[in-house]
């Protein structure tokens, strides 16, 4: 099934500019000093230097992942001569030497010595690994988020270091907003992904299956009875067994807007805003509301026709039927008007 993008037609339509899905122009905008990313580490050496209580704090997370952890430290505290003695890292208690750090990928120093951290920044950068050093950002080539724990979903919040006590301020905010049985519901999610795959081979199906199991899952309040039967269950209604539909039609939706920012909106138009892969807007619409949208949602400014700014009732029932071709397509269609 062939599936069509919406024309960025420049006599009714234009295409956002960058600075209203992102903010100002770029120059004027700040930018972040740390790429937000996730570093693969299992089976591969991270090595954290300190044997105090700091050191055992990035322990117990890095105990979280998969990573071949050692310790460099004379001396250890209770907890991480624990976690030796159980095997579950090692532990070179010689005096650091560069050689030390062959083959690493990261390194955390939490020595708190900053003889030893001058030391260990050359012998970091001329092998082109990654370091964190403790509570010392201008340090740092990279930094520890607040974190989130719903694995194997894993939320982070960062400040860029400048402001480290928000970061856990919006992170416990969250605590009480995102169930703890999410977790549950990502688990059998990866365990159903080639099942999922087998019955709907279409990519845009598949992306839209997910998304409804997702909302309606963390809107169930039996969240945590959820089998792999439910999801079988789920997935038959979304395309029965032996139906010839590729890609179920789309859904469309046409919202005055009155809020200037994302928190304010209406649950409902920024679930069809996230969920959407055309988004139609009149100006005026806040750059947070409409980066609410995928990365690969198409983002289309719609030009005033009307004399409140808006669009007459001729462009608006062309833009419902356009809208109308697109859903049949699959899409998913938002249409945002400035009320």
């Amino acid at each position: 099934m062939t599936h069509y993008r919406a024309p960025q037609n420049k006599q009714q339509y234009k295409p956002a500019k960058p600075e209203n899905l992102y903010g100002p122009e770029t120059e004027n905008r700040e930018t972040f000093p740390f790429f937000p990313a996730f570093v693969h580490v299992t089976g591969k050496k991270v090595v954290v230097l300190g044997g105090g209580e700091v050191a055992a704090g990035k322990l117990l997370l890095l105990l979280r992942s998969q990573a071949d952890i050692t310790v460099i430290a004379p001396e250890l505290c209770t907890d991480i001569a624990t976690m030796v003695d159980t095997g579950a890292i090692r532990w070179e208690a010689a005096p650091f030497v560069d050689t030390m750090l062959n083959g690493a990928v990261m390194i955390f120093d939490a020595a708190d010595d900053m003889h030893m951290t001058r030391r260990v920044k050359i012998a970091a950068k001329r092998r082109n690994i990654l370091l964190n050093v403790v509570d010392k950002t201008e340090h740092c080539d990279f930094i520890v988020p607040a974190i989130l724990d719903r694995a194997p979903v894993m939320v982070t919040i960062s400040t860029g270091g400048c402001a480290p006590a928000l970061a856990r301020i919006i992170r416990q905010r969250l605590e009480t907003t995102l169930p703890a049985s999410m977790s549950q519901l990502a688990s059998l999610a990866r365990s159903a992904r080639r099942r999922v795959a087998a019955h709907l081979p279409d990519n845009v199906a598949r992306q839209r299956f997910w998304t409804h199991f997702f909302q309606n899952g963390l809107q169930d309040t039996h969240l945590t009875q959820s089998t792999p039967q439910d999801l079988d269950a789920a997935l038959t209604r979304f395309v029965p067994e032996g139906s010839s539909a590729t890609v179920p039609g789309g859904q469309i939706l046409h919202a005055d807007v009155t809020a200037d920012n994302a928190f304010d909106l209406a649950h409902g138009i920024a679930r069809a805003i996230e969920t959407s892969d055309i988004i139609f807007h009149m100006p005026g619409i806040a750059p947070d509301i409409l980066g609410l949208a995928r990365r690969d949602a198409t983002v289309i400014e719609l030009e005033s026709t009307g004399d409140d700014g808006n669009i007459d009732d001729d462009a608006r029932e062309r833009l419902k039927h356009q809208a109308a071709f697109f859903a049949r397509q699959g899409s998913n269609i938002t249409c945002l008007y400035r009320n």
